[in-house]
């Protein structure tokens, strides 16, 4: 009498997302350059976040607001209570209002 095992092949689960992720992004007007800067701060952070196998996108905060007008930053407010409840880790782009003039300097001096 044969012997007819049946293998059943079981995958692996795949990992667990451990920690929840919140990207925050901000430019300070809507001209075409700040928002193609917007655009590529949110692409980067996104696909960063999905190479990360143990991290979970959770939302996304943009604020278009200059922070010398004093203008109310509604997303970020949002993401700081947020983080009080639901966020591990935050990621967020900046850029520096000096590396921007040393650039400048570089370029025209």
């Amino acid at each position: 009498m044969a012997d007819n095992k049946i293998v059943h092949f079981i995958p692996p689960l795949p990992p667990k997302r451990e920690k929840r992720v919140g990207i925050y992004c901000r430019v300070s007007t809507s001209s075409a350059d700040q928002l193609k800067s917007l655009t590529a701060q949110v692409s980067a952070l996104t696909r960063l976040t999905a190479a990360n196998p143990k991290w979970l996108l959770v939302d996304v905060y943009i604020d278009i607001a200059s922070s010398k007008t004093g203008s109310s930053r509604k997303e970020f407010s949002r993401m700081l209570q947020d983080c009080q409840s639901q966020f591990k880790v935050e990621l967020r782009l900046e850029n520096c209002f000096l590396s921007c003039e040393t650039r400048e300097l570089l370029l025209f001096g």
